[in-house]
């Protein structure tokens, strides 16, 4: 009868299994043949000690290489390096000839000394900086710091700052970025309870000594962490133009306050300009007054009220003050750039007992970090998006592993016109490979680094860790 609700039940679906290596990850080759072209696993090998003389043990580049596949995917801890374990298909896809259990990677990266995790952050660096160097021989760098919060009591975790968990321990890293490139060119992991600026003239003095001589920074922006009269002198002395966000202390909003010729930027900013020379210092630095304006209406009232809001930045820049209020707004940037390491890329939630294990971790993360914003840059040509997003639209796509004439072949679930967008992915990374083989072969000629010392497993008081 027309209208009537069926009571015919549809059929389940019968269920079976295959021993067949099936993955839904088979997206991943185009970011497997990048690493490839750049060299990855050989910058790796440089960077990664290894003393062990187990005749069993697991190459540490395999290590490396499981830890970052696992970030890739969406790994948020340590033990979900397990599903690539349990994936024949990535595994061969990403060319891991054995893989490691979750215990032996963090157990290997918890026994890291602090002057191995440098040493491989300097080894990875260095083959990034020779891309930015092709990529942009200048740039605007950004500095700015962020909190990583901890549930235990690792080694540099304290409490300190905190807007997200008050009262839990932490870390709290600083990070220099590149504004166009969208790059990390530093990072520090440092104690919780650390002020925004201990240690920035240390930081910036180290970015400046491992970037290539070919590149310049344009203008370096910072927030009001890094406010402070010997960081502004050193800028000033290596002739770094800068823009960076003033303490607004009670004395100096008054001063602020007293400025009179005001230029209007929008409906609700001003700017104006001034010499303040602080009682403390005989220095005297330009500063860029913003003054925000703020209505309000409260009950009962016939008028609405108009009160300001101020704002400074320190300058030695010599652009207007519009310019340079503009200019410094668009430093908001670098936020998306850490919520993505966070978000994305699960920075803060991988986390060792060990100090040194938890910055390499990290740093090695800000590599990883660096190799999608190039792959985003060199072959998808579009910057903006995120590894959420490639994650989804590239990396998800069913595969399978196949044999045909002795050779192994991935198959992957895509039809038409799908398989014919894939095939422009992968013949964009080819191109990348092509024109980056002569830049690689000449940096091959020329080896500048030491290996580091052997690893060896350490009894760090404390360690949660059992040797093999």
């Amino acid at each position: 009868m027309r209208g009537k609700r069926s009571r015919k039940l549809r059929r389940a679906l019968d269920v079976a299994y295959t021993s067949k290596p099936l993955s839904g990850w088979g997206g991943l080759l185009p970011m497997q043949r990048f690493m490839e072209a750049i060299k990855v696993r050989e910058t790796l090998r440089m960077g990664l000690p290894d003393g062990r003389t187990s005749n069993n043990k697991v190459d540490v580049v395999d290590y490396a290489i499981q830890f970052l596949t696992s970030v890739l995917l969406g790994g948020a801890k340590f033990e979900h390096i397990e599903r690539i374990r349990a994936d024949e298909v990535i595994r061969e896809l990403m060319q891991i000839k054995r893989s490691g259990s979750a215990s032996s990677i963090t157990r290997y990266f918890g026994n890291l000394t602090q002057g191995q995790s440098e040493h491989l952050h300097v080894v990875t660096s260095d083959l990034i900086f020779n891309h930015v160097r092709r990529l942009e021989p200048g740039d605007v760098v950004d500095l700015d710091s962020t909190v990583f919060t901890r549930y235990g009591d690792q080694q540099g975790s304290s409490k300190g700052y905190n807007p997200h968990a008050r009262g839990e321990r932490s870390h709290h890293p600083l990070l220099a970025m590149s504004a166009k490139t969208k790059l990390i060119l530093h990072a520090w992991l440092r104690e919780g309870s650390a002020s925004p600026h201990r240690g920035s003239i240390e930081f910036l003095q180290e970015l400046l000594s491992r970037l290539p001589e070919a590149f310049r920074i344009r203008a370096l922006r910072a927030d009001s962490g890094f406010y402070s009269r010997a960081f502004m002198d050193l800028l000033e002395e290596r002739a770094i133009p800068y823009a960076i966000a003033a303490k607004m202390s009670q004395g100096f909003t008054s001063w602020c306050r007293s400025r009179s010729e005001w230029h209007r930027v929008d409906d609700t900013t001003e700017v104006a300009e001034g010499f303040y020379k602080s009682p403390k210092t005989d220095t005297t630095r330009r500063i860029i007054v913003v003054r925000y304006t703020i209505r309000r209406q409260s009950e009962g009232m016939l008028f609405e009220v108009v009160d300001y809001e101020f704002r400074a930045i320190a300058t030695s820049m010599t652009d207007d003050p519009a310019s340079i209020y503009r200019f410094y707004q668009k430093r908001g940037d670098c936020e998306n750039r850490i919520k993505e390491l966070k978000h994305d890329f699960n920075a803060d939630k991988h986390c060792l007992n060990s100090f040194a294990g938890t910055e390499a971790a990290f740093r090695l993360i800000c590599f990883l970090f660096n190799l999608v914003a190039l792959f985003k840059s060199a072959v998808l040509k579009d910057t903006r998006v995120t590894l959420g997003t490639i994650r989804t639209k590239i990396f998800v796509i069913g595969a399978a592993i196949g044999h045909s004439a002795r050779r192994t072949i991935l198959r992957l679930g895509l039809t038409r016109p799908w398989s014919e967008r894939f095939d422009l992915l992968l013949a964009a990374v080819d191109d990348f490979a092509n024109s980056t083989a002569a830049q690689l072969i000449e940096s091959d000629a020329n080896p500048v680094f030491e290996p580091p010392s052997p690893w060896s497993y350490r009894r760090t008081p404390g360690l949660l860790f059992v040797p093999y």
